[in-house]
């Protein structure tokens, strides 16, 4: 289960909450803040309870996240090197109020590169104590890539791995991935915001991707917390801030979501005292009691609908082999004979069958998607643009106009880019489903084809294939605007945002990004039918594999039944046995 959301919303209080104890740090600095798994205890793997493996970043990591964060602020270094130089000549008063969170990232790297630097490239063993040092102390944790905390609690104890995830707010440009992977593979998704506080660019980004994501599962999987919501001083005024949270996540493309108002911290102290009538009252028992549902119902009867169908199918075949086994001499020989050329036919089939139609079928699907990911983000871009360009951003003191401007141009393209990204990423999960939709669409019809020679032949139920989503290459390359050409639509504030110098500005702006952003969606649209063309033709292969392998085991037990090198009366009672599972 993931847990997303600000870094003021209190996940880890949450992520308390939920364990029984204080375990996760509350607070820690929002810039540095690592990946924190709570995990059950492996003692055999040398990791009992309590101990913590630390994932120190590689000095390739290190480099990209401080180069990244220099670049915000408009200091470019050539590597890591001159990067540090570059960190120790950074002042506060240089930095502008949307940078001031890589400020403190660069300089918390700088206070701790003399410790943490022999680490990079490490993992680390440590105890509880040096766990909550290494998740909260920002030198420290600005090094972290990632901490897995082996822990014994009702959660773990139960199977089930917690990841607190950074911040939707994080500034690490890595985290968009990890975030992705984690949206994609996590059991369960637990979104936290903290009572009354408006969503942040960075939730509603993360909101939007949850939207646009949300509809390629085969399960809603998403629980939206709202925490402290002790603070309500009503009924009535809870009930509003509900309703709230529920009119945004509408916003962002999220249906009748799940939303649990909660007190995180009344929940942990009643959960410490053993009050379990607070826990109550706190909300934390009503989420925990649809948790459970959800986690050891819905989702076991997924594993226990394929675990029946297992079975019957079992004694399905072991009637058809008890059927053969029961025929006369000469019927044996002949369904034998007729079994063998079948068999032969049916290799062949499988052998011959070709992808080539279905990467096709593919490519058209993802041209057609890339192209509405374009759209997509064309229709935000006058959303985006006020956020760079908006009033606050120019009243920063000590700050020129040429810089103002250059800052909010690079914003634009930051924004802009990163839409498309995120759109790219929600993209690969229809693509995905489309995958697992043409082999499973194959394999029924490869199944139909050999049934008509094998009637008895009933391989288990496809089950979608675990893509690899490609690592996204490239960004938004647009042709360079000068501060000198801005400058032309902005004399002063005034003018600028009251007069028609932003909107003047905008229109030019949006001619000169629309090739660029077309050119951007056709090479990820080229990148991902390489890339997805490869899975498909794996997938095909492991389908006509596997229904290969089933078909041998198949007609081996049947031969050896027709052959009568069976015992008919064991048979007989694994049959019976089987059959009392359904009684």
């Amino acid at each position: 289960m993931a847990l997303f959301g600000a870094f003021s919303a209190g996940k880890s209080s949450f992520a308390n909450a939920l364990i029984g104890e204080r375990v996760l740090p509350v607070s820690p600095n929002p810039t540095t803040a690592a990946i924190n798994k709570i995990l059950p205890p492996e003692p055999e793997q040398g990791w009992p309870h309590g101990t913590a493996k630390v994932k120190v970043k590689s000095r390739e990591q290190l480099a990209s996240d401080v180069l990244y964060s220099l670049e915000v602020l408009g200091r470019p270094a050539a590597g890591l090197d001159d990067a540090l130089r570059s960190i120790t000549r950074l002042k506060a008063e240089q930095v502008p109020g949307k940078g001031k969170p890589h400020y403190t990232f660069l300089k918390a790297v700088e206070r701790g590169w003399v410790t943490m630097e022999p680490h990079l490239g490490t993992e680390l063993k440590t105890d509880l104590e040096g766990f909550a040092s290494y998740a909260a102390d920002e030198t420290r944790s600005c090094f972290v890539d990632g901490i897995e905390l082996y822990y014994t609690n009702p959660l773990t104890e139960q199977g089930i791995v917690l990841v607190d995830t950074p911040g939707a707010d994080s500034i690490n440009a890595r985290h968009t991935g990890v975030a992705f992977e984690y949206i994609k593979n996590a059991d369960a998704i637990l979104f936290v915001t903290y009572y009354n506080h408006a969503f942040s660019h960075a939730d509603k980004e993360f909101l939007l991707q949850l939207g646009r994501v949300k509809d390629s599962f085969e399960m809603d999987k998403m629980f939206f917390i709202v925490n402290a919501a002790d603070l309500a001083s009503s009924a009535e005024e809870l009930d509003g801030v509900v309703q709230h949270v529920e009119n945004n996540l509408l916003q962002h493309g999220i249906r009748h979501p799940r939303i649990y108002p909660l007190s995180s911290y009344y929940g942990l102290e009643a959960k410490l005292a053993g009050d379990a009538e607070q826990v109550a009252l706190t909300g934390m028992l009503r989420f925990e009691q649809e948790f459970v549902r959800f986690t050891f119902e819905e989702l076991t009867e997924i594993a226990v609908r394929s675990g029946d169908a297992d079975i019957r199918r079992a004694a399905d075949v072991l009637e058809r082999w008890m059927a053969g086994a029961r025929a006369d001499a000469s019927e044996r020989q002949r369904q034998a004979a007729e079994l063998r050329q079948a068999l032969g036919e049916a290799r062949k089939l499988l052998e011959q069958t070709d992808p080539e139609s279905g990467i096709r079928e593919l490519s058209k699907e993802i041209r057609e998607l890339l192209y509405y990911v374009k759209q997509r983000t064309f229709y935000r871009f006058g959303e985006l643009y006020n956020l760079a360009f908006n009033p606050s951003s120019f009243r920063d003191e000590g700050r020129d106009a040429k810089s103002m401007l250059q800052s909010a141009w690079e914003d634009l393209k930051r924004m802009l880019s990163f839409d498309l990204s995120q759109e790219v990423l929600a993209t690969t999960l229809r693509i995905e489903n489309k995958i697992n939709k043409l082999a499973a669409e194959a394999a029924r019809r490869l199944t139909e084809t050999i049934r008509e020679s094998i009637p008895s032949f009933e391989p288990e139920a496809f089950a979608p294939f675990k893509l690899q989503t490609p690592e996204l290459q490239g960004t938004l390359e647009a042709d360079e605007v000068t501060v000198k050409f801005m400058l032309g639509y902005y004399k002063n504030a005034k003018q600028f945002f009251e007069g028609d110098g932003k909107q003047a500005l905008r229109q030019e702006l949006e001619g000169r990004l629309n090739g660029p952003m077309t050119q951007f969606a056709e090479a990820q649209a080229a990148a991902l039918e390489a890339v997805y063309a490869q899975q498909l033709r794996e997938t095909y292969t492991a389908v006509t594999g596997k229904l290969g392998q089933e078909l041998e085991e198949l007609a081996e037990g049947l031969l050896q039944a027709l052959e009568e090198k069976v015992n008919l009366e064991e048979l007989q009672k694994r049959h019976e046995k089987l059959l009392e599972y359904f009684e």
